[in-house]
């Protein structure tokens, strides 16, 4: 594969600018869905946003460029006001017939470029020659104008390919990317890795270096990744065969490729085939369960064994065998299991296929794993995508109520306070990044996912609303709030002279899944109507 233009060869397509347009739209613009009909470039000028493509949601904002695909279905909404350039592209083939070029119209974009953002060095470079471009197509009138044009269209993707960059932030190698397109095609058959270096113009050593600095994996793994997925579309389809599959992805033998399907995947393909009948049950107290639940599905069991500071051995083993008795007795087809529990891996196992969820997985990738684990891949998609969007419009709410004031969350427990402020919790994320709500100077934001403190060492809390989560439960906790509330960093706060105290249910759990965020979203769209409602009655 080559992004060079091979212009003027016997069979040659190109692409030709179809129509450019600068587009301005204000902070509540919507865009609803709809199907893009030729490929195109999308240059953000300005402005805050979100572009859905797909149904896979990116966040925008100035110089961000994206690729479109024809086919590509899009939405849009905007956090402030904002301005792009669309660029759309008709491809040709250019056939000579006896001496003469004659153009002919061809689906097949020349460029290799999958749909999302386009990453490129030199960006600002970039930016300017897409203005330029757009001013160019403005002033065209005669037909040496739009000749220029379209050279400088095919200018600007020459310059887009020899600068993309990978997502990891490495220049793309397009020899690389060769060997990525030899992979694709003959997945089905045997590729070897002189092969491969071959494609790159490489020896085997230093091919596997580049592969391995580039996508963060070796070619080997790289391939195996890419047969497996293949794997799974096919599996997904009906009249589908294990073995067909096994040799449609490149794997001669069907019991070799099931093994290596469940050390990719962590189930077998026989069971990946019948995967949305299945009856599912969690072990975990990172209640997994909520994100079966927020797939409009009910764990069959939703069990787990806690260690809390006081429990001793004996209580613990005797919990354990409890839930495994449970669990038994569920007879589930599938568990699915977090790190916590792994500790008696080998017991699960014996009660039914179980799949551990990675810890290192932020709370979209491991709803997005579940979902793959349950065939839910579309309802996963959905389920984001809408609480993107919804997060969008309660975060401009939130800013007409709240402005600049500063929010504070407080986590009560047995043995200390917690200030939370860090973007490393999925909590802190939602609500001082995507929400955009303010944090006070005590919380720390960029630093520590939290920060404990005693009642009698926290520093005053300088803050114009506390949101205070606690839990009732937990033996000590009320003990705790009242030791803090008699406290002079607790009595001299602006949000406990202002009446701007508001308790909050486990946001921090509720944070992890669509279904509790979109509970936080709920409940924090009421605290602001509550703040609105008393700050009229003064």
């Amino acid at each position: 594969m080559t992004e060079q233009f091979p212009f003027f060869s016997k069979t040659s397509s190109l692409p030709l600018l179809s129509s450019m347009c600068r587009v301005r739209r204000g902070e509540n613009f919507r865009l609803r869905e709809q199907a893009v009909t030729r490929p195109m470039l999308c240059l953000v000028l300005q402005g805050e946003g979100l572009l859905v493509l797909n149904d896979k949601v990116h966040t925008v904002q100035a110089n961000h460029l994206f690729f479109l695909e024809r086919g590509t279905t899009i939405e849009a909404a905007s956090r402030t006001p904002m301005e792009c350039i669309l660029l759309s592209m008709n491809t040709v083939r250019l056939k000579q017939v006896r001496g003469e070029w004659h153009m002919l119209p061809h689906p097949e974009f020349p460029i290799h470029w999958p749909t999302g953002r386009l990453r490129v060095r030199h960006e600002s470079q970039s930016v300017q020659r897409f203005i330029r471009l757009h001013e160019a197509y403005r002033g065209t009138r005669q037909q040496e104008h739009c000749i220029s044009v379209h050279s400088q269209l095919h200018e600007l993707l020459q310059h887009l390919s020899e600068h993309r960059l990978e997502d990891n932030l490495e220049k793309v190698d397009l020899s690389l990317e060769r060997s990525i397109a030899y992979m694709q095609r003959y997945m089905s058959e045997g590729i070897s890795m002189d092969q491969l270096a071959k494609m790159a113009g490489l020896t085997a050593s230093s091919y596997s270096r580049s592969f391995k600095k580039a996508k963060g994996i070796s070619p080997t793994d790289y391939l195996n990744r890419m047969r497996i997925d293949e794997a799974k579309r096919l599996l997904s389809q009906d009249k589908q065969t294990i073995k067909d599959v096994a040799e449609s992805v490149g794997y001669g033998n069907e019991y070799y490729f099931s093994r290596k399907f469940k050390q990719s995947f962590g189930m077998a393909p026989s069971l990946y085939m019948k995967r949305r009948q299945l009856k599912i049950a969690t072990v975990s107290t990172s209640h997994l369960q909520d994100h079966l639940s927020s797939l409009g599905l009910e764990a069959a069991a939703a069990l787990g064994v806690s260690k809390e500071r006081e429990q001793g051995d004996v209580d613990q083993s005797r919990q354990l065998i409890g839930l495994l008795d449970r669990l038994r007795r569920t007879k589930p087809d599938l568990i699915i299991a977090d790190h916590n529990h792994s500790f008696f891996r080998d017991r699960l196992k014996m009660i039914a296929p179980t799949v551990f969820i990675d810890p290192a997985l932020d709370w979209k990738e491991t709803h997005w794993r579940i979902a793959e684990l349950a065939g839910q891949e579309e309802r996963a998609l959905q389920n984001l995508k809408q609480l993107e969007f919804r997060a969008l419009d309660v975060s401009k709410r939130l800013r007409q109520h709240f402005g600049r004031e500063r929010v504070t969350l407080l986590q009560i427990t047995p043995y200390c306070i917690r200030i939370l402020g860090g973007l490393r919790h999925p909590l802190n994320e939602l609500l001082y990044h995507q929400l955009c709500l303010q944090p006070a100077s005590l919380t720390q934001p960029n630093i520590h996912s939290w920060v404990e403190y005693t009642a009698d060492s926290i520093p005053l809390l300088d803050t114009d609303h506390l949101l205070l989560l606690r839990s009732p439960e937990q033996a000590g906790s009320e003990k705790m709030l009242r030791r803090l509330k008699q406290t002079a960093a607790w009595n001299r706060s602006p949000a406990v002279l202002q009446g701007s105290v508001h308790e909050i249910q486990d946001w921090m759990r509720m944070s992890r899944t669509p279904s509790g965020r979109q509970q936080i979203l709920n409940e924090l769209e009421q605290l602001a109507d509550r703040h609105v409602a008393l700050f009229q009655a003064y």
